[in-house]
């Protein structure tokens, strides 16, 4: 195991694992779901809401075919760290993982305009326990033309460009 990619790793675990028994089962990703969604006052049955939660869902069945070696129908914190910090961890972001930044991004878009400020960037990040000045050092990266806002195609080729943990979690 890559050692340095072990914090990132577990902290990722932690914020999935919502009812921390120390498992990631498909529950947990729907609750996650619930969870920010109702951090927005949005409901699962809203059209964020449920484009959010079947991102979600669609997430965990990827990350279960890949992580969940002995096919119990959950992934342990040993399992996540071992595919996290393994050669078969993709270099490239999964189409599945992008789904589900996107039904968040469109979440945290309050006003529906396609943009996120400074403010709504941080406090979407902040949901994940990054600081607001991690976050502002995230949206500089992101918001390359300087304009203030950025739409989710910056925060794509962002992220090729630095990599999701300095978008995600402040890693910059």
């Amino acid at each position: 195991m890559t050692a340095e990619k072990l914090p990132l790793a577990d902290r990722i675990f932690d914020l999935l694992d919502t009812d921390a028994d120390g498992r990631l089962v498909e529950g947990d990703y729907r609750a996650g779901a619930e969870r920010l969604l109702q951090s927005y006052g949005m409901g699962p049955h809203s059209p964020k809401g449920r484009a959010l939660i079947e991102a979600q869902l669609a997430l965990w069945e990827r990350e279960a075919e890949l992580m969940d070696r002995d096919h119990d129908g959950a992934i342990t914190r040993e399992e996540y760290r071992t595919w996290f910090t393994s050669e078969d961890a993709p270099g490239q972001v999964a189409p599945e993982l992008l789904a589900m930044l996107h039904a968040q991004f469109n979440v945290a878009d309050k006003d529906g305009d396609g943009r996120l400020d400074l403010q709504d960037f941080a406090a979407w990040r902040e949901l994940s326990g990054v600081s607001a000045r991690a976050a502002a050092a995230a949206f500089a990266l992101i918001d390359s033309d300087g304009d203030g806002a950025v739409v989710w195609d910056d925060f794509v080729a962002a992220s090729r460009a630095h990599g999701l943990p300095a978008l995600l979690f402040g890693q910059v």
